[in-house]
């Protein structure tokens, strides 16, 4: 029987990887990338010592992704072979949690555990960016069970693991600050284990861990400042507990990884099914108390205190800074504490029919779920901006004009799909603006607004300017107070007289003036406005053609 469930589980494991990298190769190599991935290609084109100097700057993150990338693109500088770093890295990670559910639950329970991370929409993503997040998931993984190993072992621990932890803590703090939560929630668990001798020398390893990272950690401060300076929107506990349960949520049972605002069934049904399944499994492990080992409070306490670590950041830097992907360190955390939850209360289910019909039933709404979430990953097969199509559009057309970049971080997108002879501007700049106002109003990108027609040459007559999705408002003057947009996106407003024209609109932008009146203007004179802006410029109306990325 033991040697069934071990083939079972092995069979799992090489099938899960198999499916997993089905799945992602054929979408590495078709998508297109996007802007973030751009970045990656820009910091690590020039090699290692380039790499070394300037990703800490210019990134504003760890910087040992980077070097690692700059090294790995000597073998190949294509953006399919730096995805295949990435790609590794999920394979890895389905083993090592395997292993870890192996180790210390059973083979049936490492079947489960490759087959909940391998396809989780999460990790699928992450496989095809070429970003440090897929590399994440191994260091999580790896400090987990490697601090689990320790504990286990308590005095009796040997050498070797403690080495190999001390080790991966030092890669993990020098490829994603936000890991040094996992190490908190590790510290955490070595407490919740009750033995006095696992909190000693969890606390001994950590000196090392702290003398080697220190030279980074006195960047910190500097990107700290970087990271917070500018406009940021306002925080609150109740805004910062909201993001931590979309983020619980998303990685409990996706419903598409990055929701649109609109209302969607999927998700409707995901946030009910999560309510009564935690009402649930919380009244059951009530009366079950005594079924939940200490292994299972110590990885849950592990998980709860990444999600803390990620609200603590979350007032330090803002929202911006703990998006999903930025979260993805809590991932394999809550993945290992839900399954070993799982594997304690399923012992306490007496009958067989029903612990398979659990199983079942679980089983079909995670399929609808995760095959949802990864088809709606790319519905039209492409990343976001989609600058292949940009790309070809420019080289196709007939028309000489000078290509220019809004935002300026996007010009790294463009310049890495684009093969034609006319010079992308601006070509400096990339990683210097952050917001100045609120997202969506006129004021928020005003200094690089500024800085972009400053760049504008004044003896052309005509350009391109291609602008990304988040350019919903017009570009300014820049010798006067730009004005702030108050509501552009509402159309069901009530009708108005434009201040312009004198008529009667339902289509217009309320703007507050260098003295705080409101004024209402009507779509159609904001456009002649633009257009005579341009035209005091010496641009004519055709110089605005823009392309526009999806």
């Amino acid at each position: 029987m033991q040697d069934g469930n071990e083939k079972f589980s092995r069979f799992t494991l090489l099938a899960v990887v198999a499916v997993h990298l089905a799945i992602v190769l054929p979408l590495a190599y078709w998508l297109n990338i996007w802007v973030d991935e751009a970045s990656t290609l820009y910091t690590t084109q020039s090699g290692f010592l380039h790499a070394f100097q300037h990703a800490w700057a210019d990134e504003k993150q760890a910087p040992l992704y980077f070097w690692i990338m700059s090294l790995w693109r000597v073998l190949n500088d294509s953006f399919f072979f730096a995805r295949l770093f990435s790609i590794i890295c999920t394979a890895g990670g389905i083993f090592l949690v395997w292993k870890f559910a192996r180790c210390f639950l059973s083979g049936r329970a490492a079947a489960i555990t490759a087959i909940l991370f391998g396809l989780h929409p999460l990790v699928i993503w992450a496989a095809l960016e070429a970003r440090g997040y897929a590399l994440g998931f191994v260091l999580a993984a790896l400090l987990v069970h490697l601090n689990e190993a320790l504990i286990a072992q308590g005095e009796n621990a040997r050498t070797k693991p403690r080495i190999a932890f001390i080790a991966t803590a030092i890669i993990a703090l020098y490829t994603n600050y936000y890991l040094g939560f996992v190490l908190a929630g590790c510290f955490v668990a070595n407490v919740v284990s009750g033995r006095a001798r696992n909190v000693v020398n969890f606390l001994a390893s950590m000196i090392p861990v702290a003398i080697v990272f220190l030279p980074q950690a006195l960047l910190v401060r500097s990107q700290f400042a970087i990271n917070t300076q500018g406009f940021h929107e306002p925080v609150s506990l109740v805004e910062g507990l909201r993001l931590m349960w979309q983020h619980f949520v998303t990685m409990l049972l996706p419903a598409g990884l990055f929701p649109t605002g609109e209302w969607s069934p999927l998700a409707f049904a995901r946030i009910w099914i999560v309510r009564v399944l935690l009402i649930a499994v919380g009244i059951f492990t009530a009366v079950n108390l005594r079924a939940v080992s200490n292994r299972t409070w110590r990885l849950m306490a592990l998980a709860g205190t990444v999600f803390l670590g990620l609200l603590s950041a979350y007032f330090a830097v803002g929202s911006d800074l703990v998006e999903l992907r930025h979260a993805t360190v809590a991932f394999v955390p809550l993945l290992l504490a839900a399954v070993s939850l799982g594997f304690d209360l399923s012992a306490a289910v007496a009958s067989r029919p029903a612990r398979l019909t659990f199983v079942a039933v679980g089983g079909v709404i995670l399929a609808i779920f995760f095959q949802a979430s990864i088809v709606g990953l790319y519905p039209t097969m492409t990343k976001r901006g989609d600058w292949d199509r940009v790309a070809r559009f420019l080289e196709a057309s007939s028309e000489w004009r000078p290509i220019f970049v809004f935002p300026v971080y996007d010009t790294l997108a463009l310049e890495q799909t684009y093969n034609g002879k006319v010079h992308i501007s601006p070509g400096e700049g990339y990683f210097r603006f952050t917001r100045d106002a609120p997202a969506g109003s006129a004021n928020s990108l005003l200094t690089e607004t500024n800085f972009a027609i400053s760049q504008f040459p004044t003896a052309t007559k005509e350009v391109w300017l291609v602008t990304g999705s988040v350019c919903s408002e017009k570009i300014a003057e820049k010798d006067r107070k730009m004005i702030q947009t108050l509501d552009p996106k509402i159309t069901d407003k009530p009708v108005v007289r434009c201040a312009s024209c004198d008529r009667m609109v339902d289509h217009y932008n309320t703007f507050l003036s260098s003295t705080n009146r409101p004024r209402n203007i009507c779509w159609q004179c904001l456009a002649r406005e633009e257009k005579n802006f341009f035209a005091r410029r010496g641009y004519s109306r055709s110089s605005r053609t823009g392309v526009i990325p999806r």
